[in-house]
């Protein structure tokens, strides 16, 4: 297989770009998907999608394209259309031969990089055949708990095997296990009054969600087991009320699932115990 052209590859930095500018959080891949077919579409190829949408609330459902090959063999390449919630405008721009996003919120990398490589992947081969098939899978809602790729029906699927690209190590590194995911969502509720005239009439929503976050042991457990908080919001935006109201959520991860299933237990009693 021969090398990227340098117009492959002036192709490739714009396409990311581009996609990268378009807002793409899971529940609004809408636009990400259909600039996804465009491109398929563009250079004569079939895109088919599923109902994943309905089944998780995804902007858009799993996306499906098939690329014959020289060869009677099948493998699929995957890669997910949606991103992490974006707090900004996001305005890719190119910095040192690396793209960043000059304002402050995501560039939207994970996992625009892979898209763009697989759709320019697709122009090359809708002109020149691969060695075997190439299923595309481009799956939706991903950053919730991989939603997108659990509603997708792997039957349909050509393919004895396939390659996901979504890992932040060097190329050519490949993964080839992945660790047992738990979510954890928790609200707590107290009592709202005024802080300055009578705060022992209320109850700190927002105290009790970090006292269970003090008290919770997270970042990386042993080589296997991983915890964190990654979202702690509450109260209304004043000083002088207490926060009747605070939303935690949280994750734990391992390769082993009687840790993970002991880290959520452990996790759950720190909530319990601090919101009592």
């Amino acid at each position: 297989m021969r090398r990227a052209s340098e117009l492959e590859r002036e192709q490739l930095n714009r396409l990311f770009a581009e996609l990268c500018a378009i807002p793409s959080p899971f529940g609004a891949e809408r636009e990400c998907a259909e600039r996804v077919r465009t491109e398929l579409g563009g250079v004569g190829i079939d895109v088919a999608e599923d109902d994943a949408a309905a089944a998780t609330g995804a902007g858009a459902g799993n996306l499906l394209a098939r690329i014959p090959g020289t060869g009677p063999r099948w493998v699929f390449l995957c890669a997910h259309l949606d991103t992490v919630p974006v707090t900004g405008p996001i305005e890719p721009v190119l910095v040192d031969d690396g793209w960043e996003n000059a304002a402050e919120a995501i560039l939207g990398a994970d996992n625009k990089a892979a898209v763009a490589v697989l759709l320019q992947a697709a122009r090359r081969w809708s002109a020149e055949a691969p060695p075997a098939g190439v299923e595309l899978l481009f799956t939706v809602s991903e950053e919730n708990a991989l939603a997108g790729a659990k509603a997708f029906d792997a039957s349909v699927l050509r393919s004895g095997y396939g390659f996901v690209f979504d890992h932040a190590s060097p190329i050519g590194e490949v993964v080839i296990a992945s660790p047992t995911y738990y979510r954890l969502e928790a609200d707590f509720r107290g009592a709202a009054a005024h802080a300055g005239i009578r705060p022992e009439e209320g109850r700190s929503a927002i105290a009790a969600a970090a006292r269970a976050v003090g008290a919770m042991r997270l970042g990386r457990l042993d080589e296997e087991t991983t915890a964190n908080v990654g979202t702690l919001c509450g109260g209304d935006g004043s000083t002088n009320v207490v926060p009747e109201r605070c939303r935690l959520l949280a994750e734990a991860r391992s390769l082993d699932r009687a840790k993970v299933e002991a880290t959520v237990a452990e996790m759950v009693d720190r909530l319990y115990d601090a919101a009592n």
